[in-house]
């Protein structure tokens, strides 16, 4: 039997992430280096899942909040780009016996990838260049323990679809890989 993990975008491909310091990711990047390890140690399977912020909005892109996600056109453009992931993970549900879906990894914080923190808040409008204004602004943004955009749609398609599988963290899937 062959097992598989479903991952999102950037697990595999960091080029995909917003630009930022990268030693801001540093701990991230630890993480995502041990999942990887035990995931070729283990011959799992891996089936990767689109970056819907990449796809729209570019590798120029600022950093998003959850809020600004939420809006017909995304939600839209995203369930597009789940149907061929949603079609693959029907054809393995239908054969118990060969394949075996263990998860979907989310990337904790990311607006769209995020399953047990998201971030949100009143990120909007034109920055400008009034310092009052850049710190309210930032002042507004924080975690949220609900799941982002493109993960809250995917689980909705996974109900949908009748696909009993479990959204985890790279940590949660760690510690199902041990």
């Amino acid at each position: 039997m062959k097992s598989l993990l479903v991952l999102s975008h950037c697990i595999l491909n960091t080029a995909s992430k917003v630009m930022q310091d990268e030693r801001e990711l540093a701990e991230e990047y630890q993480i995502r280096d041990l999942l990887l390890q035990l995931i070729l140690r283990k011959n799992i399977q891996i089936l990767q899942l689109p970056c819907p912020e990449f796809v729209l909005y570019g590798s120029q892109r600022w950093g998003h909040v959850k809020n600004q996600f939420q809006h017909p056109y995304f939600e839209k453009a995203s369930k597009e780009m789940l149907e061929p992931i949603l079609l693959q993970l029907e054809e393995y549900d239908r054969h118990p016996e060969s394949f075996s879906v263990l998860g979907i990894v989310s990337v904790e914080g990311s607006p769209s990838c995020g399953y047990h923190h998201t971030c949100i808040g009143e990120w909007k409008g034109e920055i400008g260049t009034d310092p009052a204004h850049i710190s309210q602004i930032q002042g507004s943004l924080r975690m949220s323990s609900k799941p982002g955009v493109f993960m809250e749609l995917l689980k909705e398609e996974l109900e949908a679809h009748k696909l009993s599988i479990p959204i985890l963290t790279m940590e949660e899937t760690i510690e199902l890989l041990k």
